[in-house]
This record gives C-alpha cells, structure tokens and sequence, in this order.
C-alpha cells in the first residue's frame, strides 16, 4: 500500500509541479503528518523532492526527473507493458516505447500477448474507424454519423463523442446527441458512416450516465429466455453464453439461462442454430420462430 502511494505522490508532483501538504493529504486521503513521511521516505530513495516556505510554496519535484523503476513491483510493471501492448490494438506506434521499457525493467520478451479488438478481415476498416472517433474524442469534435439502429433504419445524427467503451465483446461509443438532446450509447459497428465537422465543444461531462446503471438503459431493451442445447452444441454454447447461466442436465443437454434483445435479431440468431436448439422460455418466442421461419420458407419459395 505504501509503494502504491508513494508512486502516486510522485505522479502527482509530476503532473502538477507543485502542490501543498494539506492539498496532497486531502488527495491521497490521509494526514499531513503522513505526507512529510512518504516525502522523506521518497527523498531517503533518491526522488528530488524538495519543499519551499511562504507563498507560492509547497512540495515539488525537481524538473527532468524520471522515476526509479524499483518504486514499481513486478507486478506492475508488467501491467504497464501490458498496457502498452494494448495500443496496438489501434495501430497505436508503441515498438519503441515497448522496447525502452522492456530494457528498463529487465524484461526479454515483452510481447507475451497480442491484443485486436478489430473484427476478421475488418482490419482496416475498424482501425481507420477507431482513428476518426479516438481524434474527435480527444480534440472534442462534432461527429456526424450515419447510424442503423435495431429497426435497421439508418438515421443521420451529429453527436458529441464522450468515450468508447468495450462490453460483452462489443465495442460502443458514449456521446451526447445533439437530436435527442440527451446521452446515447451507440454500437460503433452499426455506425455505417462518420465524418469529423468543422464543430468543436467545450462541454466538460463530469456527470456521466453509468451504462451499468438504471440512469442510462442499454442501447435495447431485453427479456430473460430459457434455451436448451443438445452436447453437440456445447462448443457454441460456452462461446457465446454467460458460463454463470449454463446448467448441465444427466443426459447432457445444456439448459442456458439469458437475456436477449427484443428486436428480430434474436429470431435470426435462435435460427442459426437450426434444429439443435429448444425453446423452454417464453412461449410466445416459440410462435415468432415459426411465423418467422414460415415466413422464410414463403419468401424462398416464390
């Protein structure tokens, strides 16, 4: 806990350059008395910190300081580099930060692990998508996008981007539409089309509407259903469903507890597993899945 705190004084000291006693205590959620410790601790470890009296005074770090990799666990520093690492997942050019690090901390073989949020064969695509929005995020841009919403109606729509976030293997993309006058979270593979405008923002969204939480719903509504699966389909079952809500019966049938969005990608997806699926819960899905299958049938029919 302490070496915790200790590198968080210096990153800190770092950003700010210079701050008080009773200003870091309060940041750090402890005493001043305390803080002169860690400070002297810190000095005692070679960190040049210094503190100045009278105003316009407070402790400060000396400029050009780089901090000892030793106040970093192992741990740590492995998280570090992992973090790094993630970078790449947008063609971010990390080589050579990776590799200073890596000599830093003593550590052969950084590259343990390769992480691509883009989708198979979409590369390009996703990345050049992730570069537009990660630009107008930073840079607090208008964005006019062209978004299909569950109805598969596409609507154009200019929004303040806030922040992507990445939940249950998908990613979305937290803004303020300017149409609803209210936050929206839209799914960044239904948007078709985006642009940067000429619009730029100063709003500073401190508040934002948790999208775990009842003050901002999901981008569909959904209802709990029950399914179950014959053994041959438990290589698609523990893909795709929560292991939490997965149940094996004697005979090896696996009865899977979920939520699905009410909206027809649900029947198209019920349907993808053709006959090796069973419908327990609810029952008025069982008719949709027949009036939607005949419908199928119908239309290649004729």
């Amino acid at each position: 806990m302490k070496n915790d705190r200790l590198f968080q004084i210096i990153y800190i000291l770092l950003e700010r350059q210079s701050i008080t006693a009773p200003e870091l205590a309060r940041l750090l959620e402890i005493s001043v008395r305390t803080v002169y410790r860690d400070i002297e601790a810190l000095s005692m470890a070679g960190v040049p910190v210094f503190t100045a009296q009278g105003k316009g005074g407070g402790i400060s770090i000396m400029p050009g300081y780089v901090f000892d990799k030793a106040l970093l666990t192992d741990d740590d520093q492995n998280q570090i580099l992992f973090a790094i690492q993630s970078l790449q997942a947008a063609e971010q050019n990390v080589d050579g930060l990776l590799k200073k690090l890596g000599a830093a901390f003593r550590k052969d073989g950084a590259s343990w692990i390769e992480v691509d949020f883009s989708r198979w064969g979409m590369r390009r695509t996703d990345n050049r998508k992730f570069e537009l929005l990660k630009r107008a995020i930073l840079e607090k841009t208008v964005l006019r996008i062209l978004y299909c919403g569950t109805s598969g109606v596409l609507s154009e729509r200019e929004i303040k981007p806030i922040k992507l976030i990445f939940k249950t293997k998908n990613w979305y993309l937290q803004a303020f539409c300017l149409r609803a006058e209210d936050f929206r979270l839209f799914k960044v593979s239904r948007i078709v089309d985006l642009s940067l405008t000429d619009i730029r923002f100063t709003d500073v969204f401190t508040d934002l509407p948790s999208p775990d939480g009842d003050d901002m719903p999901p981008p569909f509504a959904s209802v709990p259903v029950k399914l179950r699966f014959p053994p041959t389909m438990a290589f698609r079952v523990y893909d795709e469903f929560d292991r939490a809500g997965i149940e094996s019966g004697p005979d090896g049938n696996l009865c899977v507890s979920a939520k699905f969005p009410l909206d027809n990608w649900v029947l198209s997806y019920i349907l993808s597993f053709g006959t090796e699926i069973e419908i327990l819960e609810p029952t008025y899905l069982k008719k949709q899945i027949e009036e939607y299958a005949r419908n199928i049938y119908e239309h290649h029919k004729t």
